[in-house]
């Protein structure tokens, strides 16, 4: 059933029929021309009115991501400075017996996913500095793939805690190795 242009309300789940691999969606703030909506693997997105959205129901893990959502107000969402980054990690890493043995199907590249309260950008540069920095960071670091979690910054802290290690354990179901302290 698709609902018709914008009768959402905060609160509705959703689903974005052109987005399918976003999965289902949490209304923040709907207003007349648009909706801000934090879908489960296609983070906080601004979403048209013109953009027809799937009304949906929530089950499992989604009804506790969608629980914790629905416990903060709009002005949380607006206020959060949160993300979720991922950092490209040599091949090097795959030497380190604690990499191999977390990441037993690794057919993607190495990756290392952390949450932080400053830029990507500013955390990174600490990694590589060696302040507050992941081991495999600072040996094996190699850049951002802020591709991988695009969608997943400016988010409250509890969101962001809670989908840190969903998003590094949904990375390793795509074949990546990931690395998350």
């Amino acid at each position: 059933m698709t609902v018709p242009a914008n009768p959402l309300t905060s609160g509705d789940i959703v689903r974005h029929p052109d987005y399918p691999q976003w999965g289902l969606g949490y209304v923040i703030r709907a207003k007349k021309k648009f909706a801000d909506v934090f879908f489960q693997w296609g983070g906080k997105r601004r979403i048209p009115a013109s953009e027809p959205l799937e009304a949906s129901c929530a089950a499992g893990v989604e009804s506790e991501l969608f629980t914790r959502c629905a416990r903060l107000s709009p002005r949380s969402w607006s206020s959060g400075h949160h993300s979720i980054y991922a950092i490209e990690l040599d091949r090097g890493v795959q030497q380190k017996a604690a990499f191999r043995e977390r990441n037993p199907g690794m057919t993607a590249g190495c990756l290392y996913v952390g949450m932080t309260g400053l830029t990507p950008e500013k955390r990174f540069a600490r990694h590589r500095a060696g302040t507050q920095s992941g081991r495999y960071v600072r040996k094996h670091g190699v850049r951002l793939r802020l591709d991988l979690v695009e969608g997943f910054s400016r988010l409250p802290f509890p969101i962001a805690t809670f989908m840190e290690s969903r998003l590094a354990a949904w990375l390793r179901a795509q074949g990546f190795g990931v690395w998350q302290n």
